[in-house]
């Protein structure tokens, strides 16, 4: 989970109280994207870690002094040394319902202000000058930015996200809200619908109104008639930004793993306990999060590894096979010769020299000393069956495993996305279903799970955008929920997600397919690379492999997009 408007605005109330006029001693970069600040407010020293890694954006007090990570300093770790040794923290500011808070900070040069962007994959931090031009940035944009997004780099003048175009918590009323209801699908879980209506809600605190006024998180649009328990639901939690009256929780999950922190008791998740500050829920669910996540990898990954070896042992035999019999009409030819030659082999003899073709060496035979002449030819006629269906069989079973290893490089690109609990376990499936680890309990119900998780998103221009985050859910996507005429995407020749485009309402933009093409390049293994190719074809012209794996496919009438990966913001 990220960041939301009320563990930010939670947070910053933390820090006024802590951190304000605070001196900064020190700054040092754990990685790339997250950073330690040393804080000064006599007696005590204070450890700020903000962090804009995209799946673990993050900004809380530590208990520990933070330590320097492997790595060169990047540039903005170049200019907060410059600024920040010093500098005093003067103010913490959150503009209203965002996920943004803006540190300012007075030092000996003069004063900067550090804009903490928490916006789930699109987090970043970026250093202001008084003048609001960039001084430094966590995450530079790629090298071609679309028309409209803003650009980020330093000397350039900065600009906060735009604002989103959704109903301010103010403006929710009977009259609004029943026009939002009206607009859905009855079917829709209003969980899903309110943070796409209403300005700073989240998902958790979706599920948290919708628990508090029906006692169910589940509860679709359609059930929904009185609208008065609703709105008290979410006024009453909204008052808190008004009135500060935060009670920080932390929720565990059934194996006492950390589920979500907030601010204010979630009453829909049974294990959630008051914690003392925010900071202590959020170091928790991260620090905890993210080792027991790579704790439930490691296995599966070993799992990977063995399975790719014991691949690699049969492709082996099998090409050592397919070399020892290539040339199987040979075999048929010594059993002819032997036969040929009966009369002049005797008991005991191993070996037959047959000049076969004049002006040529003798053709030497190996024999079996036990077996006569006849027994001898037929032990060769059988060899020579034996070697034409295994020259049948071999190219089969290499393509088998060439299958195989490529569903494996799938298993483990997912395995490396997997964000949570869920994503880990469909992983565990697979293997299982593909013979690599033993079956779990309740396979079942994972499935189900795993399927249903994909990630719906929303392009620029409006378009639904369906991404399959493992094996199983490319497959249910192309193959159950997409129809003949949706559009279809994947990174070409690495593993990755399928990405649909429902066509239903009218063909996407181009903005949105290019988008979209973004987005399937990030969920693939090239989403590390400057630009990756991605295919886009219609779905009607997709085809499962016959016999391979889940969300293994043949593609025909392609077109080829170039673009960069693209981290769509899916919170």
């Amino acid at each position: 989970m990220s960041f939301d408007t009320f563990s930010i605005a939670a947070m910053a109330a933390e820090l006024r109280q802590s951190l304000l006029n605070g001196r900064v001693q020190r700054v040092a970069q754990i990685n790339s994207l997250t950073f330690g600040f040393e804080i000064f407010v006599h007696p005590t020293r204070h450890y700020l870690t903000v962090s804009a890694e995209p799946q673990a954006p993050r900004l809380h007090l530590s208990l520990d002094k933070s330590r320097r990570g492997v790595g060169n300093n990047t540039p903005l770790m170049l200019v907060l040394r410059k600024y920040m040794r010093g500098a005093r923290l003067v103010g913490v500011e959150q503009p209203p319902f965002e996920r943004i808070l803006y540190l300012q900070f007075t030092g000996p040069l003069q004063p900067t202000t550090l804009a903490v962007e928490l916006l789930g994959t699109r987090s970043n931090l970026i250093l202001l000058d008084p003048q609001q031009i960039i001084l430094g940035v966590a995450r530079l944009p790629k090298a071609t930015v679309r028309p409209g997004r803003r650009l980020l780099l330093p000397n350039q003048p900065y600009q906060p996200p735009p604002p989103q175009d959704k109903l301010r918590p103010n403006e929710l009323t009977e009259y609004t809200l029943r026009r939002e209801l009206d607009e859905a699908s009855a079917n829709m879980p209003l969980a899903r619908l309110l943070p796409q209506v209403v300005t700073g809600v989240s998902p958790l605190l979706a599920r948290e109104v919708v628990f508090r006024a029906t006692g169910s998180v589940k509860t679709p649009v359609g059930q929904i008639r009185q609208l008065s328990p609703l709105l008290n639901a979410f006024h009453t939690l909204f008052a808190r930004l008004e009135t500060g009256d935060w009670q920080p929780v932390l929720a565990v999950d059934d194996a006492g793993g950390p589920q979500a922190f907030a601010p204010y008791p979630l009453t829909h998740l049974p294990r959630s306990q008051p914690v003392a500050t925010l900071s202590e829920a959020v170091e928790i669910y991260f620090a905890d999060a993210a080792a027991g996540y790579a704790a439930a990898k490691a296995p599966l990954q070993q799992a990977i590894d063995q399975a790719r070896q014991r691949l690699e042992r049969r492709r082996q035999k099998l090409e050592e096979d397919a070399a020892a019999q290539a040339n199987p009409d040979a075999l048929k030819q010594y059993g002819e010769m032997i036969l040929a030659c009966a009369h002049q082999i005797t008991p005991g003899q191993t070996e037959l020299l047959v000049d076969w073709l004049p002006g040529e060496s003798p053709t030497r035979i190996a024999l079996d000393a036990s077996l006569s002449a006849s027994e001898n030819a037929q032990q060769y006629f059988s060899r020579y069956r034996k070697a034409q269906r295994a020259g049948q069989e071999i190219p089969t079973q290499l393509k088998k495993i060439e299958q195989e290893s490529r569903y494996l490089d799938q298993l483990e690109q997912d395995l490396a996305m997997a964000e949570n609990r869920p994503d880990i376990d469909a992983v565990a499936s697979a293997l299982a279903d593909a013979g690599h680890t033993r079956a779990r309990q309740g396979k079942k119900k994972q499935k189900q799970q795993a399927v249903s998780n994909y990630l719906r998103l929303t392009a620029p221009d409006g378009a639904t955008v369906w991404v399959g985050k493992n094996s199983l859910q490319n497959a249910h996507l192309t193959f159950n929920r997409a129809k003949p005429d949706d559009l279809w995407l994947h990174a070409r020749g690495v593993p990755g997600a399928h990405v649909i485009i429902p066509t239903a309402q009218g063909l996407p933009t181009e903005e949105d397919v290019l988008w979209a093409a973004g987005v399937a390049a990030w969920y693939s293994k090239a989403r590390h690379d400057t630009a990756v190719d991605v295919d886009v074809t219609v779905k009607k012209y997709v085809r499962a492999i016959k016999g391979a794996p889940p969300g293994m496919v043949t593609l025909r009438n392609e077109s080829t997009l170039h673009v960069s990966p693209f981290a769509p913001d899916n919170d």
